[in-house]
């Protein structure tokens, strides 16, 4: 079972509706990728390159994409 199925019953299993799952699933997951970046990085994130991530994240880059532009 991949994450977002995961969160997905877990979510459902908490009592919330198709709707609160639908519209808060892709802001989880960006969270959830975000904290995959700052661990294939290795250490704290300045306030910078969040933003970089967040902007990055919300254009569709995956998580081995961004860590190599932050690497350069």
């Amino acid at each position: 079972m991949d994450a977002e199925s995961l969160l997905h019953a877990a979510l459902r299993e908490a009592g919330y509706g198709p709707d609160a799952i639908g519209s808060a699933m892709p802001r989880i997951l960006r969270i959830l990728q975000a904290e995959d970046v700052r661990i294939e990085m290795g250490r704290a994130l300045s306030r910078k390159e969040r933003e970089y991530v967040r902007l990055q994240l919300e254009l569709g880059l995956n998580v081995s994409e961004i860590v190599a532009g932050l690497r350069r």
